[in-house]
């Protein structure tokens, strides 16, 4: 994740930069392997992101 396409594939709600609705739900936006469970941080990013994703839906922008 990152601030711009320039050095990152995905923003901060884990949509890529250039499929507008391509949204990555899972642990592969993760740069490395975890040590610890990262099942809540996953639960964490996929709840924001599908707030994101119901209220851009709302406003037919998504």
């Amino acid at each position: 994740m990152g601030n711009s396409a320039k050095d990152s594939v995905l923003n901060r709600l884990n949509q890529t930069w250039d499929v507008k609705n391509l949204f990555v739900m899972d642990g592969a936006a993760f740069t490395s392997g975890s040590h610890k469970n990262p099942t809540d941080t996953i639960m964490a990013l996929s709840w924001r992101a599908a707030e994101f994703i119901v209220s851009e839906a709302k406003k037919g922008a998504l």
